[in-house]
């Protein structure tokens, strides 16, 4: 069976690395048709969307979240705002850093322990297992998907490959 530690702090390693590598990509495309890219953060797919801007930064939040939650450590701020394509790279790389820090000890050990758990205006509390499995995880692929739907909506050369690439890195050809 997988440690808590396994499913949780490397697979939202894999969803952030995906994000910044789709978000560079989206850049670079914006960046050969002569589109503004301060444009790229603001794109919606539906006027009451939340902006791609807004879809990295509740990556981060939430994968801030989860180190807090399953290594017992402290909360890191991250402030909603409008945040720009600059930003949401320094955001993204930031996270990366922190997510390398997360000690395999201090969260294996916290599988049932109880931790809170906000959605919207309600509140949950569950073990820190069923936790990892019901809020960040699916909410980051949620937010990764928004950011792909946004990129390819705009005419981005993304594919699926461009998607799984973090997620099958250890795979070996057959």
């Amino acid at each position: 069976m997988s440690s808590l530690y396994d499913v949780s702090i490397p697979v939202y390693t894999d969803i952030t690395k995906t994000t910044q590598s789709i978000l560079k990509k989206g850049e670079e495309h914006f960046k050969a048709q002569g589109k503004d890219t301060a444009e790229l953060a603001k794109l919606r797919i539906a006027e009451d969307m939340l902006p791609l801007h807004t879809q990295v930064f509740i990556i981060v939040a939430t994968g801030r979240k989860l180190i807090e939650r399953v290594s017992g450590g402290s909360p890191v701020d991250t402030p909603m705002k409008e945040y720009s394509l600059a930003e949401c790279h320094e955001l993204l790389e930031a996270h990366l850093a922190e997510l390398s820090k997360v000690d395999r000890g201090a969260v294996d050990p916290r599988a049932t322990t109880e931790v809170p758990c906000k959605f919207g205006p309600e509140e949950f509390k569950a073990s820190a297992r069923d936790y990892v499995f019901g809020y960040p995880i699916p909410t980051g692929y949620f937010h990764l998907n928004m950011v792909y739907a946004l990129l390819r909506g705009q005419g981005v050369p993304l594919g699926k490959k461009d998607y799984m690439a973090e997620f099958m890195k250890t795979f070996t050809k057959a």
